[in-house]
């Protein structure tokens, strides 16, 4: 038997699933050793090698695939326990990171902190002022050198920050992505001055237009470089003396895979890889379904994710916002707020209780995991109100303590003169009014309607959350996956590998025969090099698939629209097709109405995308076996629902249902690493993939979709 893996790295848990060749699934879930993640990766491969009756050698010689979405990146920058860098960049622009731009105090903040303007700041620099150096250089807009690069200046800037102890340097000079000479010049000068240290230079990382997103991006992925580096490595080579065979692959937080070498040179590839594993599977899965408009939403230890699939594709960001930093790494649009299983009750200096973004993480955790854990959390809330099974949690592998959750919940009951169970219902109800308001946002506030989508549910505490914060979407289904407690993970099983190669040249409409000739001088450029590494990686080019895709904007305007490029050479009939793509888009994204026709088009980011396919995991279909779900019930347990409060609720084990059964609310399906609440007014149908369907009972429809039908009334 073969097997594929994919491990994902949570904020508090590390999840696993192992597929072999005939599509059926081992899943696991371990706490995260945010001491050693790489252990914590062995420890849940373990657990699943033990499930299947191996050793973790014999699995790991057995497997084809290795798939790992890993937060190292995205946690030093969280918490700047990056590596100390510095940064050389051209004189007299020395603070052009440290100065930022005007919407730098409020880039990626929630609206709650917004609201306060006066006390924002501007981000934690990940590269001090004291170790940044400027030096004589100058390239104008058209690539002409001004100024040549000062070499003396250059070697004096390199000998200071090594003598001042940087793991890592940056290098970004201005205009260099027309012109790359003194960057590259600079980086062989530091391969002989500074061998130990990990450079990034801004033209490779980078090359695009935008000099502070520019630099900061360069910056990050050398801050971030060291740590995802040796974790990488370090992770393969024990990976491999345990018997794989084949290289581990990387979750890219741009969609796709790549490899440990290509993540080591561009580290920041890595950031919130995880999620990203989840939406690509969603992207997958609602093919299967046959639905075009999906609503992913992912509920961990530590946030709440949500993204969107939309008439099938994939949503990115261009100018992604890391910790307050606006990059220029092209990635899957992902909103996420700090709302998870984890997440910490308190009171506000005006004594009403708050839910999150702080979390509890693994260590300690939740106070119910008794591991010395005294802070109220979300998971300490569902278990008080009996969502959860205190002797079941992730299979029975570890228990949980109710009494321990309530005694936490006390002292806030204390000063809000409620009972603990009562702390307990607020704080369930505030976390859903949360996630429901991100679901809004990233949804009807952006224009897409979400009785058009289904709206999917996942991670370690989505499926608990799931009806209650989906009720007032009014989405068309909400699906709880079979494997949603690790369902980013499995979703990586779904991806290809891509690597891709972008540049910014703008040019004006209409564009004449030079700019065209131009035009495609750049695609040919960008293509030899997605091909080139495919080939450094042992993949010929004729397994390998190219997508370009060309970042437009009206004139003037500051954001672009990638809109996709035929391949072969432009011609005029080529820029009237890139032309009436943008405005199809751009209707669909902003209105009709917004349409500035004859106000010219600006051409700005030219990307390509290599994508080499990889034999997908199957989802197996199963017969029906009827609506009675009977045989499933283990017994029953208080749990709260309204409008009753706490009652005897059927308990079902998850795993003992068949496709076809109806479960009625109330009722609780306990599963190894989720446990699926179904209200009282709803009920739950397995269809063939074994996936529960919660749909209402009542014909009464949730605020939201009864709003959007009275306007259609008005209409």
């Amino acid at each position: 038997m073969r097997y594929r893996i994919g491990v994902d790295i949570g904020g508090t848990f590390t999840d696993c699933v192992i597929a072999d060749e005939n599509g059926h699934r081992s899943v696991s879930k371990s706490l995260t050793t945010h001491e050693s993640l790489a252990e914590g990766v062995l420890s849940a491969v373990q657990v699943n090698a033990d499930q299947l009756g191996l050793s973790r050698t014999e699995l790991l010689r057995a497997t084809d695939l290795f798939v790992h979405g890993t937060t190292v990146a995205t946690n030093a920058v969280l918490t700047r326990t990056g590596s100390r860098t510095g940064l050389i960049t051209t004189r007299g622009h020395e603070d052009a990171i440290i100065i930022g731009k005007v919407y730098a105090k409020r880039a990626g903040l929630p609206e709650r902190d917004l609201v306060h303007s006066s006390i924002l700041n501007k981000p934690d620099p990940v590269v001090p002022r004291e170790l940044i150096r400027g030096i004589a250089e100058r390239v104008d807009v058209d690539g002409d050198v001004v100024v040549a690069l000062r070499e003396d200046e250059a070697v004096a800037a390199i000998d200071s920050l090594v003598a001042a102890g940087v793991e890592a340097i940056a290098v970004s000079f201005l205009w260099s992505f027309v012109n790359d000479a003194h960057e590259r010049r600079l980086k062989k000068l530091l391969a002989e001055r500074a061998p130990g240290v990990f450079v990034t230079i801004s033209s490779e990382i980078a090359p695009l237009l935008g000099e502070y997103e520019r630099t900061a991006t360069t910056a990050i992925n050398a801050y971030v470089g060291p740590k995802v580096v040796g974790y990488l490595a370090d992770l393969e080579q024990r990976l491999r003396d345990e018997g794989l065979g084949h290289p581990l692959l990387v979750m890219q937080a741009s969609g796709g895979l790549t490899s440990v070498q290509d993540a080591a040179q561009r580290p920041i590839l890595t950031l919130d890889s995880g999620p990203t594993g989840g939406i690509l599977g969603c992207q997958y899965l609602g093919q299967l379904y046959g639905e075009d408009n999906v609503i992913c939403t992912d509920v961990g230890g530590t946030s709440f994710d949500v993204g969107l699939i939309l008439r099938g594709e994939v949503p990115t960001d261009p100018e992604p916002v890391v910790s307050q930093y606006t990059v220029k790494i092209p990635k899957v649009s992902v909103q996420s707020i700090g709302a998870g299983g984890g997440s910490i009750a308190w009171l506000d200096e005006g004594g009403l209780l708050r839910v999150g973004p702080q979390s509890a993480g693994s260590r300690p955790g939740p106070a119910c995991y008794g591991l010395g854990g005294t802070n109220p959390t979300v998971t300490d809330a569902d278990l008080v109100l009996g969502y959860l099974n205190p002797g079941a949690f992730l299979g029975g592998r570890m228990d949980l303590d109710r009494d321990l959750a309530l005694r936490a919940m006390a002292p806030l009951g204390a000063e809000l003169g409620m009972e603990p169970e009562e702390v307990a219902l607020g704080v369930f109800r505030i976390i859903n009014a949360h996630m429901g308001d991100l679901i809004r946002k990233s949804t009807i506030e952006q224009g897409h309607d979400p009785r058009e989508c289904v709206l999917v549910a996942y991670g370690g505490a989505g499926p608990t959350h799931a009806a209650f914060y989906g009720h007032e979407i009014g989405s068309k289904a909400i699906l709880v996956l079979a494997d949603s407690t690790a369902f980013s993970a499995e979703g990586m099983l779904t991806c290809d590998i891509t690597h891709t190669e972008q540049v910014s040249r703008q040019l004006m409409t209409p564009v004449g025969a030079a700019q065209l000739a131009e035009m495609n001088e750049t695609y040919r450029g960008l293509e030899r090099r997605v091909l080139e590494q495919f080939e450094r990686e042992g993949v010929p080019a004729d397994e390998v698939t190219l997508t370009r895709t060309l970042g437009v904007r009206y004139r003037l305007q500051v954001h672009t629209i990638d809109v996709e490029v035929e391949p072969g050479e432009l011609t005029a009939e080529t820029e009237a097709r890139i032309a009436a793509r943008f405005e199809e888009r751009y209707g669909h994204l902003y209105g009709e109405g917004a349409l500035l026709a004859g106000g010219g088009l600006e051409f700005e980011t030219h990307r390509v995308v290599g994508a080499r396919s990889l034999k997908r995991i199957s989802f197996p279909e199963h017969e029906e076996a009827g609506a009675d779900a009977s045989g499933a019930i283990t017994g029953e347990r208080e749990a709260y629902f309204e409008p009753d409060g706490f009652r005897a609720t059927p308990v079902y084990d998850g795993h003992r249902l068949a496709a076809g059964n109806v479960l009625a609310g109330p009722a609780i399906v306990q599963r190894m690493g989720d446990s699926v609440v179904v209200p009282a007014d709803y009920e739950a149908v397995v269809d063939r993939y074994l996936t529960l369907r919660l749909r209402p009972t009542s014909t009464v429809a949730g605020p939201v979709a009864a709003a959007a039908g009275e306007r259609e009334a008005v209409r």
